[in-house]
């Protein structure tokens, strides 16, 4: 086997004492290099251009103290090597202070043999390891290897110095994970930690050897990125990461799409300090999750009366359940051909003590972030059922083809219990399931497209509708349409206010239709707005249409009045038009 050598470098301007350091080194067992130094500067050089085992260093060295040139390594990385220092003063104190500040052992000259520098060496190197050790955990996170808060934060300050001196700009990218703490509810914390590993390696790998990333704890991450020369070098970056953490990747052999909201700050237009560059950041990334997740958004001035706000909103949310502050609403649809009312969506609204009303689409991302959207949607469920009882009573036609859909997010699909805890909701309230239809988005049926179908399946053998909500704007197609119990489908607004304006919308819808009805499926067009709209959907055979054309969401109470008469439709002309009149 052959030797390891050590490389030892001995700084100390007196002749004598080297040569009684090399004397007891030349008695080693093991193969040693000693490397001389008679000055700092000297000794410094050295420390440039090569790398020792360990570091034996004169306390006194022309009158420089030996702590300051402890220090001195240490600020400067000029290395790692264990420091042992030695010195003819039998001073406890100057000992003390030479460990405090970084050397790893302290010799007196008058008692260096071979012995005791080798047991010194060899502890000193033990003492290091350690120490290395403990200082990268202290900045480094133990799971994805990154940069932890601390480093992260030790790098903007180093470059907002950098930055100062150059004239230079920078930026830090703040990266929050959409929806990660559905992954911990439903698959556990293992699998949680493996997309947090993905994703790390992911980021990791999609920008420069220079460039720095962190995780500053739980699901965020952030990036600093310096060189900067445009704001489309930094558009580039931030789609790039976007796309890194779109890819979809496989845990538990379970097919798992992520996305991740950016925010950006740059240096120093947002600000001309670390904690503040962050924070700037941060706010950016929450508007980017106000906005609907899945980009990026750089700081803007109005950013922090957003953020403020944002806060109280998620103080106040706590406690909206337990102060009774919900309430919900229904919007009619109607029978596309006589405009006679075939159901209603539930949609929740939150009656803010100081805000007044608070619309779901400030509050509800909120509620997930939190994790409360499974007690909200629990609640809906509860109130829409204690109505439809109430109505049931007083209006016996309703049993007949008529249903009250109910919203489900992504969180609510997750749970295992998800069956159970509707139909002990419906049997409390004497509800047929067949009056309850519940409305899913794309991305809570293609999340986990076995086990959602196997969940909607047994629902739907006991009665209960399913629709597919927004179609068109996420991920789901036609193939998932197939594979699902689905009874509805429901063509995005977006789609409908073009209808009339784009050839290629029109187009759309109606392959949507015809496929939907194909597939057994009927079809529900949210969003309609305009006489010419109603026109058109009828001569495509849609079969229901729900917008503000015929009414907007209303109290329960009014609600009560348009079903207390069974033939009661929307006051509206429904004249009809043949599909060869249309453009």
């Amino acid at each position: 086997m052959t030797e390891v050598s050590q490389k030892i470098l001995l700084v100390d301007d007196d002749e004598t004492d080297r040569m009684v350091v090399r004397r007891a080194l030349a008695k080693f067992n093991k193969k040693v290099t000693v490397v001389e130094a008679t000055r700092f500067s000297e000794a410094v050089e050295l420390l440039k251009e090569n790398e020792f085992n360990c570091i034996l260093l004169e306390y006194r060295l022309g009158g420089i103290d030996g702590i300051d040139i402890v220090k001195k390594i240490h600020s400067e990385g000029l290395s790692d090597a264990p420091i042992i220092m030695f010195s003819g003063m039998d001073d406890e104190a100057i000992m003390l202070n030479c460990l405090k500040e970084g050397a790893q052992d302290f010799l007196l000259k008058s008692e260096i043999t071979t012995h005791s520098l080798m047991r010194a060496i060899r502890y000193a190197e033990e003492r290091k390891n350690i120490t290395l050790q403990i200082s990268y955990l202290a900045k480094y996170d133990s799971l994805t290897d990154l940069s932890n808060r601390s480093l992260f934060i030790e790098n903007v300050e180093r470059a907002v110095t950098r930055s100062k001196r150059a004239n230079a700009i920078f930026a830090i990218i703040f990266i929050d994970l959409d929806n990660f703490k559905s992954i911990n509810d439903t698959l556990g914390h293992e699998a949680g930690d493996q997309l947090l590993v993905t994703i790390a390696k992911r980021l990791k790998s999609s920008l420069r050897e220079e460039d720095v990333v962190g995780r500053l704890g739980g699901d965020e991450f952030a990036v600093l990125i310096e060189g900067i020369a445009t704001e489309t070098f930094l558009i580039k970056i931030s789609q790039k990461l976007l796309d890194v953490t779109r890819e979809p990747l496989i845990i538990e052999d379970k097919i798992i799409h992520s996305t991740a909201s950016l925010g950006i700050a740059t240096y120093p237009s947002c600000a001309d300090e670390c904690t503040a560059l962050i924070k700037c950041a941060d706010l950016a990334m929450y508007k980017t999750k106000e906005n609907g997740r899945n980009g990026y958004s750089f700081y803007s001035d109005d950013l922090q009366t957003l953020a403020d706000d944002y806060a109280t909103l998620k103080c106040d949310i706590h406690d909206a359940l337990s102060r009774d502050e919900f309430e919900l609403y229904y919007q009619p649809q109607v029978n596309a051909t006589d405009s006679t009312i075939t159901g209603l969506e539930a949609l929740i609204r939150w009656h803010h003590p100081t805000r007044g009303m608070v619309p779901p689409d400030k509050f509800i991302p909120i509620a997930e972030s939190l994790g409360l959207i499974n007690e909200i949607g629990d609640w809906v469920m509860e109130a829409a059922c204690r109505q439809l009882k109430v109505w049931i009573s007083s209006c016996p036609h309703l049993q007949h083809d008529f249903r009250v859909a109910v919203n489900i997010s992504a969180h609510q699909m997750r749970q295992l219990n998800l069956k159970e805890k509707f139909c002990h909701v419906l049997d409390n309230n004497t509800i047929p399931y067949g009056l309850i239809e519940l409305e899913l988005t794309e991305s809570a049926l293609v999340d986990d497209l076995g086990r959602c179908t196997e969940t909607l399946s047994v629902m739907n053998d006991l009665g209960i509708h399913f629709a597919i909500d927004d179609f068109g704007t996420g991920f789901a197609s036609f193939r998932h349409l197939q594979q699902l119990p689905l009874q509805v489908l429901k063509v995005d607004k977006s789609f409908i206010d073009q209808i009339c304006l784009s050839s290629k919308s029109y187009q759309i819808v109606k392959a949507m239709i015809v496929m939907a009805h194909a597939l057994e499926m009927k079809v529900i067009a949210e969003g309609v707005e305009t006489m010419e709209q109603v026109n058109l959907l009828q001569t495509l055979d849609c079969d229901h249409l729900q917008g503000y054309h015929f009414w907007k969401p209303m109290p329960a109470h009014d609600i009560e009045k348009l079903l207390a008469d069974p033939k009661y439709r929307a006051q509206t002309e429904m004249p009809t038009m043949l599909d060869s009149e249309i453009m």
